[in-house]
């Protein structure tokens, strides 16, 4: 009896052995794909919440100008945007050196070089000013008028002046330069006056037929591709008719300053003006410059 109880118990064992044996394999797989489930979310979400790299913050992008920075303001915390201006760019060099940068600030001081030129933000309490050299291969002439401004498109780098020298052919003094020596500096690629709409009634002559930057407000929308800004010292003629302009906006203009030609400008826009339109315009800005535009941009606040 005894051995044929051990021989029954050996049975059942051995039937349980190998019900365990088949189901082990299974828990395990189980086991391990719950594990992999539970621990996957605590991966991404390191990943998503890594801070970016030194030197490799957001910066802000210009509508319609991929990879370049543009705008006027101040310092952010680290991790937010910082808006391209004289001040920031000097103050947080490592956010913006190899960026291309469109910049827009009053001229502080003209170098000693026709090649270079300070300018400053004048938007920011003890701002520093920061150094632009002219790439461009032309001169750019600045009226002497108070508060002039300029419009500057460039790619931020260190000052090394031996490189500036040797890159672009200049003969810049290392007496003269030597402050500016590792500061960060705009090689600008292209350059334009940003005067107010007083500045260019007072003296039309000198930015007639200039590339400008002008910021101001929409005015009177006389047809649908131009309209009056700035109190109606400047007429703006949109080239680009399919774009629509607000009234009543703070915006930045790009373009050519012209005169008043009502023959070429109705031959190369189209403008389709009435003859009601084009003697209320002949009348009323005979004696004011064209703004014939290439771009619009809201202006920073």
């Amino acid at each position: 009896m005894i051995i044929k109880g051990i021989k029954g118990g050996l049975r059942t064992s051995v039937l349980a052995l190998g019900l365990f044996a088949l189901l082990l394999p299974a828990c395990q797989q189980d086991n391990q794909g719950y594990n992999e489930t539970e621990q996957q979310p605590t991966t991404t979400e390191y990943e998503e919440s890594r801070p970016p790299a030194p030197g490799k913050e957001p910066i802000g992008t210009s509508p319609g100008q991929p990879g370049m920075t543009t705008g006027e303001g101040s310092t952010a915390m680290e991790g937010d945007k910082l808006a391209a201006t004289t001040e920031n760019i000097s103050s947080n060099p490592e956010n913006f050196i190899g960026q291309t940068v469109n910049v827009r600030g009053d001229v502080a001081e003209m170098g000693t070089s026709r090649d270079t030129f300070l300018m400053s933000d004048d938007r920011a309490v003890g701002g520093n000013g920061i150094l632009v050299i002219n790439s461009t291969g032309a001169p750019f002439a600045i009226p002497d008028a108070d508060d002039m401004r300029v419009q500057v498109t460039g790619e931020v780098r260190q000052f090394r002046r031996e490189e500036i020298n040797s890159e672009f052919g200049f003969n810049l003094d290392p007496q003269l330069y030597s402050e500016y020596e590792d500061q960060p500096a705009i090689v600008a690629k292209s350059m334009a006056l940003s005067p107010n709409a007083d500045q260019v009634s007072d003296n039309p002559d000198a930015f007639l037929n200039r590339s400008v930057a002008m910021e101001g407000q929409v005015g009177e929308m006389l047809a649908p591709n131009t309209f009056s800004f700035e109190g109606d010292k400047v007429i703006v003629i949109n080239a680009d008719q399919g774009q629509i302009i607000p009234e009543n906006r703070d915006i930045v203009v790009t373009g050519e300053l012209r005169p008043l030609d009502m023959a070429a400008l109705q031959s190369e826009y189209n403008l389709n003006w009435d003859a009601e339109m084009q003697q209320r315009i002949q009348s009323e800005y005979s004696d004011r410059l064209v703004l014939v535009a290439d771009g619009f941009y809201p202006t920073a606040q």
